[in-house]
C-alpha cells in the first residue's frame, strides 16, 4: 500500500511528547493525544476507517484468508469522571524516535509550525490547539489482527499552551505582606 499523508482535524493536545521523544519505557517515541470534537471526529473516523478497510483487505488477499482478527483502532470516545459519554473522541499517533536503515540508525523528529509556517519556539504542553499531519499505517501481527497506527510527523500549533506553564502565585488570590524583623536577636521569631 502506498504511503498517504493525512491531516487531522483541529483539537487539543492531552499528553504531548513533541518537543523531544518520551523515553519513560523500554520505547524512544514522539506521541499526542488528540481530543477531537464528535462533529469533526465522525468525518475524520470515516476517512481512516477506508484506510483500514483498503490496508485489511490487502492483507487478507496477501494472507489468503478472507477473515482475519481486528486489533483495537487507535481512536476512542472520551467520557467523564462518572464514565458518561462527553461527546469528544481521543486520536492516539506516535513515531518512534529513530529507525534503522542499511545499518545505521536514522534520528527522527516532529516538525512543529505555527499558524504562520515559523517554527514553534514553546514547549507544546497540554490543552495547546493543534492539527497534525501523519502517515496512516496498516499492519498485522498474528496475535493482535491487523491495526492501524497514525504515524507522527508534523503538527501545526493553533494555540499554545506552554508546558510547564507557571505555577506564580499571581495565578491565585493570594494576598502577600512584607515578613516580619524581629526587633532585637532574643525574640521568638514564631511569636505571633
Amino acid at each position: 500500500m502506498a504511503r498517504k499523508k493525512m491531516t487531522s482535524p483541529a483539537g487539543v493536545a492531552v499528553w504531548p511528547w513533541l518537543n523531544e521523544p518520551d523515553t519513560r519505557w523500554d520505547t524512544s517515541e514522539y506521541k499526542v493525544t488528540l481530543k477531537v470534537n464528535a462533529e469533526d471526529a465522525k468525518l475524520f473516523i470515516e476517512c481512516l476507517a477506508s484506510v483500514y478497510k483498503e490496508g485489511y483487505a490487502a492483507q487478507s488477499k496477501e494472507l489468503n484468508k478472507p477473515k482475519l482478527k481486528k486489533a483495537n483502532m487507535p481512536w476512542s470516545e472520551v467520557v467523564d469522571d462518572q464514565g458518561n459519554a462527553t461527546g469528544e473522541v481521543e486520536f492516539k499517533f506516535k513515531n518512534k524516535s529513530s529507525y534503522e536503515y542499511e545499518g545505521k540508525t536514522v534520528e527522527t523528529r516532529v516538525l512543529l509550525v505555527d499558524k504562520s509556517n515559523h517554527p514553534v519556539e514553546g514547549r507544546v504542553g497540554s490543552g495547546s490547539e493543534i492539527k497534525i499531519g501523519f502517515e496512516p499505517y496498516v499492519w498485522y501481527v498474528p496475535s493482535m489482527g491487523v491495526g492501524i497506527t497514525l504515524r507522527l510527523k508534523a503538527v501545526q500549533v493553533l494555540n499554545l499552551v506552554e508546558f510547564g506553564g507557571s505555577n506564580a502565585s499571581d495565578e491565585f488570590d493570594f494576598e502577600f505582606e512584607e515578613p516580619k524583623k524581629a526587633a532585637s536577636g532574643n525574640e521568638d521569631p514564631f511569636a505571633f
